[in-house]
C-alpha cells in the first residue's frame, strides 16, 4: 500500500534513510507517484553529497553527480488475491533480489457498520486486512 496514507509516508521517511525501495500498490499511478516522490529525495540527496565533496566531480563541463545506489522499483499488485501476490513476490526476487524489510500497512475500511455492510465488502477486507499479511510475508 506505498500509493498514499502511511504507506506513502513509509516510503519517503525510508528513502531518507537510503533505502532500497520495493513498492507495491493495487493503484499504479498513485505507486507510481510516490516513486517519483523517492526519486526526488534521492536526486537531492546526490545534490547534497556533491556539494559536500567539491572537486570530486568533474571538469565543470560535464559534472556527474557521485553515483548513488538508490533505487525505486514499482509493482502494481492486488494482495488480496494470493496468486497475484505470489507472481509479484517472485518478480522481486527475480528483478530486485531478496527483501530484508518488509512494510505491509495495505488495507480496506468500508466505514459502514458491520450489519450494514455487503458480504463480499467484509470479505474483500478480511482479504486484505488480514489473509495478505500471511500471503505477503
Amino acid at each position: 500500500g506505498a500509493g498514499s496514507g502511511l504507506g506513502r509516508l513509509f516510503a519517503l521517511e525510508f528513502a531518507r534513510r537510503r533505502a532500497l525501495l520495493v513498492l507495491w500498490d493495487i493503484n499504479t499511478q498513485s505507486n507510481e507517484e510516490t516513486a517519483g516522490m523517492v526519486q526526488h529525495i534521492y536526486r537531492e540527496m546526490a545534490e547534497e553529497a556533491a556539494a559536500a565533496a567539491p572537486g570530486v566531480a568533474g571538469d565543470g563541463e560535464n559534472d556527474v553527480l557521485p553515483h548513488c545506489n538508490l533505487q525505486v522499483y514499482t509493482y502494481t499488485c492486488d494482495v488480496g488475491k494470493r496468486e497475484n501476490v505470489y507472481l509479484t513476490a517472485e518478480r522481486v526476487r527475480k528483478e530486485v533480489g531478496e527483501v530484508s524489510v518488509l512494510v505491509n500497512n495495505a488495507g480496506v475500511v468500508s466505514g459502514h457498520h458491520l450489519l450494514e455492510c455487503p458480504d463480499e465488502l467484509i470479505e474483500r477486507t478480511m482479504m486484505v486486512n488480514c489473509h495478505a499479511h500471511f500471503w505477503v510475508t
